[in-house]
């Protein structure tokens, strides 16, 4: 039998709580008193879902030394590099980017149209809302600091392959917001050379195109 994931078992405990709260106390007694009550069927039909994939692992792992805390307002300001910062970054992130432990990312690719929503179930493993798929990816340790996202473009543009695309297309990361939320942060180069840093909802319901790049950090890429 596979393993149940904590993700899983994460996602099936809220969706226990969302389905008996619709119902009244005789229909949750008739619940618990049968294993063959539609409640739990429903439950299983849902688990036993298959997640599709959207990604397509590079087999490219990069490691990220430990960064040191630093302001929001104080990340992507050389304009000597940077070409356009969005000012979301400051409304909607945290004022201070904290510190953050030496680690891995694994660099993926698009391999179909897809939202962010459907990323992130391909790489947690479980279908579910946006909520409750930016706790688990915060819980996963998934997210990243602006710092340390300022630190793989630095090295980059310094000659060494982490990944990055150059070539104007998309390199996604995931941030939190200062509300306990996640986003997506967004980087590309452009033709001129200057990079622009963008802002996405991780709600957004428009999907991004095949061959646009995501950077997970502590995930093995499988």
């Amino acid at each position: 039998m596979k393993e149940i994931t904590i993700g899983q078992r994460f996602e099936m405990g809220k969706q226990v709580a969302e389905k008996l709260d619709g119902m009244d106390g005789d229909a949750v007694q008739l619940a618990i008193n049968s294993a063959d009550h539609p409640f739990w069927f429903d439950l299983v039909k849902h688990f036993g879902r298959k997640i599709k994939s959207v990604l397509y692992s590079l087999g490219k792992v990069v490691a990220v030394p430990a960064t040191e805390a630093k302001t929001t307002a104080e990340c992507f300001t050389n304009q000597a590099r940077y070409y356009h910062r969005d000012g979301d970054l400051d409304k909607f992130l945290p004022e201070n980017q904290s510190a953050q432990d030496a680690s891995q990312f694994a660099v993926c690719e698009l391999t179909e149209t897809a939202t962010f929503q459907q990323m992130a179930e391909s790489v947690l493993g479980v279908s579910g809302d946006i909520q409750t798929l930016s706790k688990l990816l915060i819980q996963r340790g998934h997210t990243i600091t602006l710092h340390a996202i300022e630190a793989l473009i630095e090295r980059q543009e310094t000659g060494e392959d982490v990944g990055l695309l150059t070539n104007g297309w998309a390199n996604f990361f995931l941030v939190e917001n200062k509300d306990g939320s996640v986003s997506v942060v967004g980087v590309r180069r452009g033709g001129g050379g200057g990079w622009r840093v963008g802002q996405r909802s991780f709600g957004l319901g428009s999907g991004w195109g095949a061959g646009g790049r995501f950077f997970f950090r502590n995930f093995s890429g499988n």
